[in-house]
């Protein structure tokens, strides 16, 4: 394979982005702001986004792609500053696309303390494919005499390097992680930073304490690192790292850096948000058995209603959220014990299990009831079509873009989840015309990837599909 200069990482294909379109680009973003001369900063802008989603064009026997990168720094409507920056990639075969291959790009700016939005956009050079990425940042000043700690970069890769390159700095290879998100094929978080205004006594440089540690959202420890003792190099100091975290439990937390200078006794701290995702088997999920709820005592009032017909329906519509184990186990269980399985399965999710209200079940319950209003075909159930899987597994998406009109498409919508797995999309439509919306393409990693979904709704002129 021959890249011309774009840096391929294999990482998890993740998704931040704020503006969307059909042929959009997703993109993940990630800045972090360090400390250039006095009553400056400097900022870094890292950009990253999967290669399957430019158009390579055949050329003289090998496929190429080009696209332009753009970062904007504004105060208002006003445009500050501007960099571009055009690259292409060149292959030998398509065959070398991945799900896991991104381009990488990386922006720096000097600007003055202040409050700032970024805008970053990538246009591919061969199709309208487009994509968009807005932030507000604010540009903090770093003081000439207070001990401080520039912004954590979280990075797939750290090494010695003294080479020079985009990645270069301070003597060392360092490769930004965009999108904070880690993975047992990407098991060690590393980490970069800047130290400032250490102080510096004559004849002896003295130490520093380094301490690193992981918190999850709620600020709780969840892994607290030996402390090290490090000799000043001077009156500034880099921070590189990394810490292997392939025993955490896939979840949102927090890296902290903490730094003490043992001659003057000041601290400073810092954190950087990032998200590790292990893939689970269904048996090593929390709350697999019969008798999750800890054995307590679980009012079973609602389901002596129900029949064994009502109770296996009801049972049914849980598929999206029990396991296999459960299943096998509900469907051997006599009339009694299926009532009294379903009370301990709602219970096991119960966020205030000592309310009368199941405010899970409830929700869940009016998730349902959407889909059969709303997603419901000839063919299948709302709960049971994909789009109603979607819902009910992972909840509303945070926001939904519909195309029902345009001519040379088939109706179709994609589906944006922010928060899941640092944002990722989902892609349905309807190419029966029967109003049954099948899920074509998504980008987190459990669920079907098909990158070119758009040839699959593309019409031709004269009104027949293209080939599937």
């Amino acid at each position: 394979m021959k890249h011309l200069h774009p840096v391929i990482l294999f990482i998890l294909v993740s998704i931040t982005t704020n503006q969307a379109q059909t042929g959009f680009i997703p993109l993940s973003i990630d800045h972090a702001i360090f400390k250039a001369e006095k009553n400056k900063v400097y900022l870094e802008i890292y950009l990253s986004f999967n290669e399957s989603h430019l158009q390579y064009i055949d050329q003289d026997q090998q496929y190429m792609a080009e696209y332009m990168a753009t970062a904007q720094i504004l105060q208002g409507d006003s445009l500050l500053f501007q960099d571009v920056d055009k690259r292409k990639s060149q292959l030998d075969s398509m065959n070398e696309i991945s799900a896991y291959r991104k381009f990488l790009n990386i922006f720096g700016f000097i600007i003055d303390d202040g409050s700032y939005s970024a805008k970053i956009t990538v246009q591919d050079l061969h199709s309208p494919r487009k994509g968009e990425y807005i932030f507000d940042f604010e540009a903090r000043p770093f003081p000439e005499q207070e001990l401080m700690i520039s912004d954590i970069e979280l990075c797939s890769h750290i090494s010695a390097d003294t080479a020079k390159g985009d990645f270069q700095k301070n003597s060392f290879l360092v490769i930004p992680n965009p999108g904070s998100i880690f993975s047992v094929n990407i098991p060690v978080v590393y980490y970069y930073a800047e130290l400032y205004n250490l102080k510096m006594t004559t004849g002896d440089p003295g130490q520093y304490k380094l301490r690193t540690s992981i918190r999850d959202l709620e600020g709780n420890s969840v892994k607290e690192y030996p402390e090290k003792i490090i000799k000043k190099p001077g009156e500034t100091a880099v921070l590189v790292g990394g810490h292997n975290i392939v025993t955490l439990l896939s979840s949102t937390y927090f890296f902290n850096i903490e730094i003490e200078d043992l001659d003057s006794r000041e601290i400073t701290r810092t954190s950087k948000r990032f998200t590790f995702f292990k893939p689970e088997t269904e048996e090593g999920r929390p709350g697999d058995s019969l008798y999750a709820a800890d054995k307590e005592t679980v009012s079973i009032a609602e389901y002596l209603q129900y029949g064994e017909e009502e109770l296996l329906t009801q049972f049914e519509k849980t598929r999206y959220i029990s396991t296999k184990k459960e299943r096998d186990i509900f469907k051997n269980l006599n009339l009694d014990g299926k009532r009294v399985f379903l009370a301990r399965f709602w219970k096991k999710f119960d966020p205030t299990p000592a309310t009368e209200v199941n405010e899970f079940k409830q929700n869940y319950t009016e998730l349902i009831n959407f889909a059969e209003t709303n997603f419901s075909s000839m063919n299948k159930k709302g709960w049971e079509t994909d789009r109603g899987r979607v819902l009910l597994s992972y909840g509303s998406p945070d926001e939904i873009e519909r195309f029902y009109m345009a001519i040379d498409m088939k109706p179709h919508e994609i589906w944006h989840y922010h928060e899941l797995e640092g944002g990722v999309l989902f892609v349905f439509a309807d190419l029966s015309g029967f109003g049954d919306f099948e899920l074509l393409h998504s980008t987190y990693s459990k669920e079907l990837y098909q990158p070119d979904w758009e040839r699959l709704v593309r019409r031709t002129q004269g009104g027949f599909d293209y080939e599937r």
